[in-house]
């Protein structure tokens, strides 16, 4: 940086000048007296670039004499710390020198045009000098309004107070400089309360002022039963507000926040805020203490764990939901790596909340399409709940078993109860009441004229799950890009029928039938083909066939995930899809275990794909839904009579069936009659249970079809990580943010798009991959997005290597942005 023409190195550098540039001879010389050391180093900084010759070494009088004899005359200054009474071996030199300087700083500066107010000086005394040296190439008018509180604060920043207080097992000394010590002391304890540091004892500093952090923090959260920890409390007023805000700071920082949760932890074992927490006659907001925030968590589960009956549970739960979010956005409950698990509060209260206000939805309905309109509105989510409260999750506390108990009898009460009256009105009013198209119906329909499409065809996806794929879509666009329309799935509700009508145009020229072989099978055939459509390969021939497609427009979900899918040139325009995530670990009972996220994120991607590989409309069918159930032995009914051709858990198909309960409905392309068991009941037959298919509830029989469209020139928004310089965790994290200029001028730009991106750290030279994190969805118009990285099994490296923080699209592996950071810890060989 070059100095300003009125800067204090300018000035200093003309004082020297007036007398070094006399015309004397011998050539002058300044003796430079300074006692207290100020000068030294603005001198140094004044003569840098061979302003003026300079003596300031600090060697002994004796020795400055020595050389000064030998030394051939020329004008320098020759700085001393001494007073110029003091002055002994150079007495004689003093006698010819051309100027002694014995002016303060404080002095000099006033001639510099810096007068400072005479009760200012004192508090200014310390950090004069260093200020000076920070601001030698600043113009004078920065030195406007000059006093201890602005000084402190440009020396030490809060910055410096941060990383001071975080970084831990870095000497503090190495963070402010040896020169600003005192300076920070200061700031600590006059500008933010904070106890004094202690020389050699950092780490023991650092965990006495988080611990004030956190104990101010919890009495100005509950100011009417503060912690009687009085001597950890700074007083309100402006030291504690800074100190609030450092905190708030501390716990944003994706740097600090790992030293935050540790240090908060050690903390936390010098105060009683886990008492006094554990006494609190109210409410608090989320707090800043871990054992703390453990506490209100505990006290609330001993508030709803002795609810026995769901309708008291439900109310307490959906009354006390906005306290439960408000924790779970917060540190402890988002973005710590130990969690408290208020999360789990807030998934059993929606589902209580939900469920409680669909209780007795079903007495409403008059007729098989107002259930339709009800279960493809709003009752999906319903199921959406369901599927989290039946979910494991490692993470609930013991307390809240029973509790996530309750919730699921009521859940499946709420199935049981609409599909029994869905049930009777199919029983009066038939299957085309339902005034539903088969998939392919609507596929038909949607299909561009000329732009290529993509066709993503699912097993057993059911009409929650698609929504939530749209959703996941959706989320962060600048406008909608999905539609969710609903179909049907024929009967029985199975692959063999529901694949063909799911991609057929016309379900008229569908034929449907049992083969008299054994064992029985289905064989659907059409019109146009002789190829049995219950296969898969057959069905795959068809398509390709049916719309003169080349032979790459039939794929699966891990082809086009594992490389780059077929461009439309490469398959005419129109791709099919496969994919039986859902229904292969729906049979093998991993589904209800593990639910459905992991396979929605994952049909997710493959959209995704899609569209990037030239697709700008993507439609998601699938064949049937399904229900998740384990029937009772009253809820096991017996076979009907009849000649009976096919039988499973869910449906019977035959001729002349006979049953006192079960329902009457056409098998769609035949002449054969299925019977089904009302709501969620089964038949006494092989197959089994837990995953369920073939029925008629809302679950197995309602579909989605969802219709993706993007522009033809999609452009995906700009992904910028936040620059990082350190690594300091086992996991790191990092923040990425959408690129600045994403925007239209009048609004969000249709055209913009999301982006799906990675964040990895590799060794430069070798390429070898340290840390990874998961996929991650960068929104248009969202914000920034921390993202926690995880360490790859097995590779080691020292602290001290430079590495390189990427990040790539997580689609196509485009490097969008990266930044050089250091190793601050030792990646040892682990097991």
């Amino acid at each position: 940086m070059s100095a300003a023409a009125d800067s204090l190195r300018v000035w200093l550098r003309g004082e020297v000048a007036a007398v070094l540039r006399r015309k004397v001879t011998p050539p002058p010389f300044i003796l430079w007296c300074d006692p207290e050391g100020t000068w030294r180093d603005l001198l140094r900084a004044a003569a840098e670039g061979g302003a003026f010759e300079l003596w300031a070494d600090g060697e002994h009088e004796l020795l400055l004499r020595d050389r000064l004899r030998k030394a051939a005359p020329a004008p320098r200054v020759l700085w001393l710390p001494v007073a110029s009474e003091e002055i002994g071996y150079l007495k004689v030199f003093e006698l010819h020198a051309d100027q002694v300087w014995t002016e303060s700083l404080v002095s000099a500066l006033a001639r510099f045009g810096v007068e400072l107010a005479r009760d200012h000086e004192a508090g200014l005394r310390d950090m004069l000098r260093t200020y000076a040296l920070e601001h030698i190439d600043q113009p004078r008018s920065s030195w406007r309004d000059l006093t201890p509180g602005s000084a402190k604060s440009a020396l030490v920043d809060e910055d410096q107070i941060l990383a001071a207080l975080a970084r831990r097992n870095t000497p503090i000394v190495d963070i402010i400089g040896e020169a600003r010590r005192s300076i920070f002391t200061r700031r600590v304890i006059e500008d933010f309360g904070l106890p004094a540091p202690i020389p050699g004892k950092d780490e023991d500093w650092r965990t006495a002022a988080t611990a004030h952090l956190l104990v101010t923090d919890a009495a100005a959260r509950a100011p009417a039963e503060p912690p009687k920890e009085g001597d950890k409390i700074i007083p309100a007023g402006t030291a504690r507000d800074r100190a609030l805000k450092l905190l708030d700071r501390w716990q944003k920082n994706v740097e600090l926040l790992g030293a935050f949760e540790e240090l908060a932890r050690q903390a936390d074992g010098t105060t009683s805020l886990v008492y006094w927490a554990r006494s609190l006659s109210g409410t608090v907001p989320a707090l800043a203490s871990r054992a703390a925030e453990e506490a209100v968590f505990q006290r609330e589960v001993e508030r709803i764990a002795p609810q026995e009956d769901f309708e008291p549970l439900a109310r307490l739960l959906e009354e006390r939901e906005p306290f439960y979010t408000t924790h779970a956005q917060a540190f402890w409950g988002r973005q710590a790596e130990q969690k408290v698990a208020w999360q789990s509060l807030v998934t059993l209260a929606r589902a209580a909340s939900l469920l409680r206000l669909q209780v007795g939805v079903e007495k409403s309905w008059k007729a098989p399409s107002e259930a339709v309109v009800w279960f493809t509105t709003s009752g999906w989510e319903v199921d959406r709940q369901g599927e989290q409260l039946w979910k494991d999750d490692p993470g609930l506390p013991g307390g809240l078993q029973g509790v996530r108990a309750r919730l699921r009898r009521a859940y499946l009460r709420h199935l049981d109860g609409c599909n029994a009256a869905f049930s009777e009105l199919l029983q009066h009013h038939g299957i085309a009441s339902l005034g539903l198209p088969f998939a392919g119906e609507v596929l038909a329909l949607e299909r561009p004229s000329r732009d290529p499409m993509a066709v993503l065809v699912l097993d057993a996806c059911r009409y929650d799950l698609g929504a939530r794929i749209a959703e996941l879509l959706d989320r962060g666009e600048p406008v909608r890009r999905s539609e969710v329309r609903p179909a049907r799935a024929p009967l029985p509700s199975i692959t063999a029928l529901g694949m063909p009508f799911a991609l057929a145009e016309d379900p008229g020229r569908l034929t449907v039938e049992l083969t008299t072989a054994t064992p029985v099978r289905w064989r659907v055939t059409a019109s146009d083909g002789a190829q049995d459509l219950t296969v898969a390969e057959a069905r795959r021939a068809w398509l390709r066939q049916r719309f003169k497609l080349k032979p790459a427009a039939t794929s699966d979900v891990k082809s086009v995930l594992d490389a780059d899918p077929p461009a439309p040139k490469d398959t005419g325009r129109l791709l099919f899809v496969f994919g039986d995530e859902f229904d292969v670990q729906g049979h093998e009972g991993e589904l209800e275990f593990t639910g459905a996220d992991e396979h929605v994120e994952r049909y997710v991607r493959v959209v995704r794909r899609l569209r990037d590989a030239g697709y700008p409309t993507v439609a998601i069918v699938t064949d049937h839904g399904f229900i998740h159930w384990e029937p009772g032995l009253d809820e096991v009914k017996e076979v009907p009579t009849g000649e009976v051709l096919w039988r499973s858990r869910r449906a019977v198909v035959g001729r002349g069936l006979k049953h006192p309960t079960a329902i009457a409905l056409p098998v769609e392309g035949s002449d054969l009659e299925c019977r089904v068991p009302r709501s969620v009941n089964t038949f006494r037959t092989y197959g089994g249970t837990g995953f369920l298919h073939g029925g008629a509830t809302l679950q197995e029989l309602v579909t989605p079809v969802v219709i993706f469209r993007w522009p033809k020139k999609a452009e995906k928004v700009a992904a910028v990580l936040t620059p990082v310089s350190e690594i300091t965790s086992l996991r790191p994290r990092v923040e990425v943010r959408a690129g600045a200029g994403q925007s239209a001028m009048f609004g969000a730009d249709a055209k913009m798009t999301g982006r799906q991106i990675l964040v990895k750290v590799v060794e430069p030279g070798s390429g070898r991959r340290l840390f990874r994190s998961p996929s991650c969805k960068i929104e248009a118009q969202g914000q920034p997005v921390t993202i926690t990285l995880d360490r790859e099994a097995h590779e080691t490296c020292a602290r001290g290597t430079r590495l390189q923080v990427e990040v790539r699209d997580a689609d196509n592996d485009e490097l969008l942005d990266h930044c050089d950071v250091e190793l601050k810890v030792d990646l040892e060989e682990w097991d």
